[in-house]
């Protein structure tokens, strides 16, 4: 949003009107070199694959859930919720609740899994602004829009062991809220508690996703080289009822 799109005449839609022309005025004194520095952090992650990092960052950009990288992508929102932390701790940022005006301890738990996953180069390029000394003060009135919705959806799919009370994986109606299907949990489970080896067609599989990632081709599936079965299993998971 704009800052046009806020009512400056509640005392919320003054304050996010504020930090939306501060964050303006920040982005633009972004250090690409820096945010360049922050990108190869999260590839290294990744064993150096930059074409894996671009598809982890689009999937969590529009909320996808993938069952065969489960591990890295989790690997990335560990990495940017502990990035997020150490560049915003606490009392250098905001939200806003436009229904209550509430600015309350419990905002960063809905709106630290949007913003670093939905709006992560916005993130990074807050980040690494430098402004003159003067200007300093600007970096601690930070303003991070707030989305519940899609905060819980991004802690469902991408951060390990997260559940909600009562169990995340007895919650059907969340599951299917957030978009996760019995093979999609049945992924997860594997992937959180495992005690031994996969099966070696799942790890096979995975293998030759990767490679069609790392070749920079733009059609993830169908894989026209592999069985129809296989193709159905990269597109739905190993553990699809309907299979």
């Amino acid at each position: 949003m704009s800052s046009n799109d806020y009512d400056s005449s509640t005392y919320a839609g003054r304050c996010a009107r504020f930090g939306s022309n501060s964050n303006f005025f920040l982005m633009k004194h972004q250090d690409k070199a820096v945010i360049e520095k922050m990108v190869d952090e999260q590839v290294k992650l990744l064993g150096g694959s930059t074409e894996l990092y671009s598809r982890i960052d689009s999937n969590m950009m529009k909320g996808v859930f993938d069952p065969f990288f489960i591990r890295e992508h989790c690997a990335i929102y560990s990495w940017r919720e502990t990035f997020f932390s150490k560049h915003f701790p606490k009392n250098t940022w905001f939200t806003v609740d436009f229904e209550t005006g509430f600015f309350g301890p419990e905002d960063g738990f809905i709106t630290v899994p949007y913003q670093i996953t939905r709006h992560f180069n916005r993130v990074m390029a807050l980040a690494s602004a430098e402004v003159d000394v003067e200007l300093s003060w600007l970096k601690q009135q930070i303003y991070f829009e707030k989305n519940e919705q899609l905060s819980v959806e991004a802690l469902g799919k991408y951060r390990y062991n997260w559940e909600l009370p009562g169990g995340m994986f007895e919650n059907e109606e969340y599951c299917k809220a957030i978009g996760l299907g019995f093979s999609d949990l049945a992924h997860k489970i594997v992937e959180e508690y495992q005690t031994g080896p996969k099966k070696l067609e799942e790890m096979a599989l995975k293998a030759v996703l990767l490679q069609n990632i790392s070749s920079g081709s733009n059609d993830f599936l169908p894989l026209d080289y592999l069985p129809t079965e296989l193709n159905k299993k990269a597109a739905t998971g190993m553990y699809d009822v309907e299979g």
